[in-house]
């Protein structure tokens, strides 16, 4: 009995493992089929991640350089971005290209600042420059495509077209046209807006102001024009036979016939066996 018992026993506990096994199954193969339908489509991720640079970060060490580069007092870059290279690549290309370069600017003027809070000299300070000089030539590839398709499509530049006009002392300023929603007749903020910059009265504060600019603006040329010819009276010192042609194209506010006749220049003697005399 003690036996039949023990048997019992065991049929039991293979009949309870069985029915554990059989009620598990399910479950497991539900799982597996949650999983696979959870499953992210790797098509629509590679068609949303196109447009991404680089991996995609929620921290703010984009803003900051690499870390093999810091404290480093050299670090070695390349040159610009030239315009014949930006030519050939496609709108995407130059697209991303674009957020690149805007990337690497703002961790440029991050670390520059971050370094003059801690009084260091920055390494290779000129990458921001050669960033900066990089996003103008593509902005201007992308201008030049911009004309050319409006001057195929349309017969027109498409950009804002540009005047010059005086402003309210007198002096020329630029001004971009551009639309507004409401009619000028009745956009009395933006008539108020060009009467304060465009409006020239022509007051005696006005006429004033329009004299003084004008002297100062003929002794700034006047002080250019004794510069170049102090400089050029040095060449002629130094090299008597100097051509005078090539003289005028390398100071074009000097005139020769002042110059050849400065004692400075050709000292008491005069200009009697110079070959200056003209």
């Amino acid at each position: 009995m003690s036996r039949l018992g023990a048997v019992g026993r065991c049929l039991v506990q293979v009949v309870r493992s069985s029915t554990c096994q059989v009620i598990m199954r399910p479950t497991s193969s539900m799982l597996r089929v949650g999983q696979l339908l959870a499953r992210p489509d790797l098509g629509n991720m590679v068609a949303r991640a196109s447009i991404h640079c680089s991996a995609v970060r929620r921290d703010l060490s984009d803003f900051f350089e690499v870390e093999k580069f810091r404290g480093e007092k050299v670090v070695r870059v390349g040159r610009e971005w030239r315009k014949d290279e930006l030519r050939l690549k496609s709108n995407t290309d130059l697209h991303k290209l674009w957020f690149i370069l805007l990337k690497e600017r703002n961790m440029l003027l991050t670390m520059q600042d971050a370094y003059t809070d801690e009084f260091i000299a920055m390494p290779n300070p000129e990458r921001v420059d050669k960033v900066e000089l990089s996003m103008e030539h593509l902005e201007e590839v992308v201008r030049e495509r911009n004309k050319a398709f409006y001057q195929l499509e349309v017969g027109v530049s498409g950009e804002r077209e540009r005047v010059f006009r005086q402003d309210c002392f007198g002096r020329v300023a630029p001004y971009k046209k551009r639309e507004h929603v409401m009619p000028f007749r009745m956009n009395t903020g933006y008539r108020q807006k060009l009467r304060f910059r465009f409006l020239n009265t022509g007051t005696e504060d006005v006429l004033d102001f329009q004299a003084r600019l004008r002297e100062k603006m003929a002794l700034a040329e006047k002080g250019q024009e004794n510069v170049q010819m102090r400089m050029a009276a040095r060449v002629l010192r130094r090299f008597p036979n100097s051509s005078l042609v090539a003289l005028q194209e390398k100071f074009p506010l000097v005139k020769m016939e002042r110059l050849t006749r400065w004692r400075k220049v050709v000292g008491e003697a005069g200009t009697k066996e110079t070959g200056w005399d003209v």
